[in-house]
């Protein structure tokens, strides 16, 4: 459900704006919203904030790699930067953390680039300089090359080349060149070797990696000791960035003096507000919303509905003056999930990773990380209705439980119902149960879009729209008590015409009543016309709409199929006996149920949130245009 708002405007007087907006923020259910419609420039004091923010927010994603526990689990200090962010300790830290950083960044590339002079001078290993500059003077000049150890057997005894080194592959020697004599066409590779010396390069190696031991030592104590002074600094910083936002939304008057705020609080939080106000020196006038505004939207619901709530807000808010979609949403997202992973082994295993999300300890398994941070009861409970329904199709780990039990149980006569054909029909118990699931639920939303729109626009404006809902609903209704014998044939057929003949007239003549109420005879032309369109509009729709649901049975179907073809090209392999074959059929088992509980699991998510969101949505005309409820903390 959506929470009941009440708009509070205050009249502050600039002297006593700072401390009134920081004792509103240490109230913590305030939503500022912008007074009049004046664009104030974002001034730099913000700018600066937010670029502090973006330091301290690096900051913390190097020192997150450095500690093993999650950031919200450390404990939070004062980093003592109420009166001023820059001079604080943890301020310091941060920027400390930034030169480090920087050093890093440049220091590795040069050892790295030093790494690979020393690879290249190893082989050749001390070279006397001195003695080298002898030779130059002399007008003699050396050239290092390399050759194959072959190629240099066959090659070199013409030439004067002295060995320096040898490997498995390669000769390492040299050859000289005398000024004012023409150099003979050796065939080998002439290097360039580095201008310093081994030792000269391999010293700076060390005092180098020395160097960056020690920045990382130091950036390692900065995250023990350090960190929850942070973690302070970025709360303290984000508090001043919405003082300082809420202050952009906030209207001048007087000559500057009287600073105009509005804003919208719920109205269980009505008593600290009155509690608030009787302290303060200020006026200020409270009252309910009206249609015009633009009111905050914070949803409120049970224990159940509530983990489901992020799938509302990932597709918009509701307006204030429409229903809250997650009471339906969730109950039937949980269903479709369920049905498309359709096995309680993998169901189980959900179960015990929304346990552990939810114990703080999943964050750290190599195959989901943070991806679902903060979901584990939502996974927990998806993980439970995945074990029922998976038990109630008789599926565990992709083997047909049907198989496990005795033939005379009333079990085994339940499983070969659910996994035979629907009564009546020629097509399979599940994929009937798909479409029948369907079709309630775009019933639900087509009832639910009836009831808004009237409570919106009044029943005179939504008559077209009752009458689709007594064609649909009522029909499938009288259709199925036919179906079941409650009805007799010649019952259902006046049932039916009756019906249609009460829908025809609010489809066809009355689906725009206003306009039929201003001109009568452009209504009688135009109204039944319309009315052609929308019923085209509608058959095709809704058979789409239907037929979507089928990717319940279908996704359902895949799981088990692959999870099948696992366990048998396991079990080909554990047949044949011998441990080097079990081990292998152990390790297919795991390998291809993991590979197939990640990819149902996938599925089993984007779909359902399609149905909701596409199908659903649509037929119940919900939009999700509504902002949310953001109080000033």
């Amino acid at each position: 459900m959506i929470e009941k708002m009440k708009k509070l405007t205050f009249l502050v007087y600039h002297k006593e704006y700072d401390r009134f907006l920081r004792d509103l923020q240490a109230l913590g259910v305030m939503h500022i919203q912008k007074s009049g419609d004046q664009t104030m420039a974002e001034p730099e004091s913000l700018r600066q904030l937010r670029r502090q923010k973006a330091d301290v927010v690096s900051a913390l994603d190097v020192l997150q790699k450095i500690v093993e526990t999650p950031l919200d689990e450390i404990p939070v200090g004062d980093a003592g930067v109420a009166d001023s962010i820059e001079n604080a300790q943890a301020m310091r830290m941060v920027r400390r953390l930034e030169e480090i950083a920087s050093t890093l960044v440049a220091l590795t590339p040069r050892i790295a680039s030093l790494q690979h002079d020393a690879e290249i001078l190893r082989p050749w290993g001390i070279i006397d300089k001195s003695l080298l500059e002898k030779l130059h003077e002399a007008g003699i000049h050396e050239q290092y090359r390399i050759a194959s150890v072959s190629h240099f057997a066959q090659k070199f005894p013409e030439y004067a080349a002295f060995e320096i080194n040898r490997d498995k592959r390669f000769v390492y020697f040299l050859t000289f060149d005398i000024e004012g004599q023409e150099s003979e066409n050796i065939p080998a590779q002439s290097l360039q070797l580095p201008e310093k010396s081994l030792e000269e390069v391999e010293r700076e190696i060390a005092e180098l990696t020395q160097q960056k031991e020690l920045l990382e030592a130091e950036r390692e104590t900065i995250a023990e000791n350090q960190l929850g002074d942070i973690i302070a600094l970025e709360k303290e910083i984000d508090s001043a960035i919405a003082r300082e936002e809420a202050t952009l939304k906030t209207q001048r008057a007087a000559l500057d003096t009287v600073v105009v705020m509005e804003g919208w609080f719920p109205v269980r939080e009505e008593e600290a507000i009155s509690g608030f106000l009787s302290k303060e020196k200020t006026y200020y006038e409270m009252r309910d919303p009206v249609t015009t505004d633009n009111v905050p939207i914070q949803l409120r619901n049970n224990r159940f509905n509530r983990m489901f709530e992020r799938l509302t807000r990932m597709y918009g808010f509701p307006c204030y003056n429409e229903w809250d979609p997650t009471p339906i949403v969730a109950p039937f997202f949980t269903l479709f999930f369920a049905i498309c992973m359709g096995d309680a082994g993998y169901g189980i295993i959900i179960m015990l990773y929304g346990f552990l999300e939810m114990m703080g300890k999943a964050r750290k398994t190599p195959i989901v990380g943070e991806m679902l941070h903060g979901c584990g009861d939502m996974v927990f409970a998806l993980g439970a209705a995945t074990t029922l329904v998976g038990l109630a199709l008789g599926t565990f780990f992709g083997l047909s439980l049907i198989n496990y039990v005795p033939d005379a149980s009333p079990l085994h006569s339940y499983y070969a119902f659910v996994g035979g054909d629907f009564p009546g029909t020629s097509y399979s118990f599940q994929m009937a149960g798909a479409i029948i699931i369907g079709v309630v639920h775009l019933c639900i939303a087509m009832m639910v879009k009836a009831i808004l729109f009237t409570q919106k626009e009044g029943l005179s404006a939504t008559l077209s729209t009752w009458a689709w809902n007594l064609l649909l609903i009522g029909g499938i209704i009288v259709g199925t008590l036919s179906m079941v014998g409650t009805l007799s044939a010649e019952v259902t057929r006046l049932i039916v015409i009756a019906i249609g003949a009460v829908s025809a007239i609010g489809i066809y003549f009355l689906n725009n009543v206003g306009r039929l109420k201003s001109s009568p005879l452009k209504g009688i032309l135009i109204n039944p016309l319309a009315g052609l369109y929308e019923t085209y509009n509608m058959a095709s729709g809704l058979l789409g709409d239907v037929l979507s649901y089928v990717r319940l049975y279908a996704l359902c179907l895949a799981g088990g199929a692959l999870g099948s073809a696992f366990n048998q090209i396991g079990d080909m392999l554990a047949i044949k006996g011998g441990v080097l074959f079990i081990c292998c059929a152990v390790v297919i088992y795991f390998i291809g149920h993991l590979l197939n509980l990640l990819l149902s699991a996938i599925s089993a998510f984007v779909h359902p949130l399609r149905l909701n969101f596409v199908e659903y949505f649509k037929n119940s005309g919900y939009e999700g245009r509504g902002t949310g409820y953001e109080p000033l903390k």
